[in-house]
């Protein structure tokens, strides 16, 4: 196991501290996205998402029932690939916890992380290699069917993005806030496309919280599973007051 402690400090360069916070959310999330093969739905909706991202495609592997993780630049992610915990201790710096099973990983996701290079989502479609079906099932889903899914997936990002945007005011504000987030560790430990909802687990100080984002809802947000804190109520509250989704 390789784990690597690193401080990003902010303070001398304050305007680029939220785009960093932005691009590392983002490589987290696309690093956790996953779905079961085996349900139709939730295959041919995680097809819609992931070619939506620049970079990213798709592999499979096996644990004991085929998956389907992503693959971001040529970098294959699953379960087991990197563990990243994250905490604003300051204004403007912000403390990356990384662990892998795969030595070189670490470096590799450090190194995406803080390029030059912009993360890209919510984009204009394009090809992907993609799971293929048989002409039957693809033929089985007429084309409103289609559209709405493309619809879905695109209120998808904007509900990322709104969780994103949340995070980072929760965890920049004052500690004496009781609603603050500053100085917690936060790690997105999975997100699992079931059908058309997206689960995102997390955990803030190893306390557990799930948040389902539907984009066919009203609301868009259910809290699945809270801690005694009642931050994934919070986050949820935010998202909604702040009409980001």
């Amino acid at each position: 196991m390789t784990i690597e402690e690193i401080r990003y400090d902010f303070r001398e360069h304050p305007e680029k501290f939220h785009s960093y916070f932005a691009k590392i959310m983002r490589l987290i999330i696309i690093s956790k996205l996953n779905c079961l093969e085996k349900n139709l739905t939730s295959l041919k909706y995680f097809n819609e998402v992931i070619s939506r991202i620049e970079g990213c495609d798709i592999h499979k592997i096996k644990y004991g029932k085929p998956m389907i993780f992503t693959k971001f630049f040529g970098y294959e992610f699953n379960y087991h690939t990197v563990r990243v915990k994250i905490k604003i201790t300051e204004k403007y710096t912000i403390d990356i916890s990384l662990e892998s099973i795969i030595p070189d990983f670490v470096k590799t996701f450090d190194k995406l992380s803080t390029d030059t290079n912009e993360i890209n989502w919510n984009i204009t479609k394009y090809s992907i290699n993609g799971i293929k079906l048989d002409d039957q099932k693809r033929n089985s889903q007429d084309e409103s069917n289609l559209q709405l899914m493309e619809k879905e997936a695109k209120l998808t990002f904007y509900l990322l993005d709104s969780f994103i945007q949340t995070l980072y005011l929760l965890m920049t504000q004052s500690s004496v806030n009781t609603n603050s987030l500053s100085d917690r560790n936060i790690e997105i430990k999975d997100i699992s496309i079931s059908r058309k909802i997206l689960n995102i687990e997390m955990l803030v100080d190893e306390k557990t919280v799930i948040l389902d984002f539907l984009p066919k809802s009203k609301n868009g947000v259910v809290v699945s599973i809270d801690n005694d804190e009642k931050i994934g109520e919070t986050i949820r509250t935010v998202m909604l007051q702040n009409n980001y989704n």
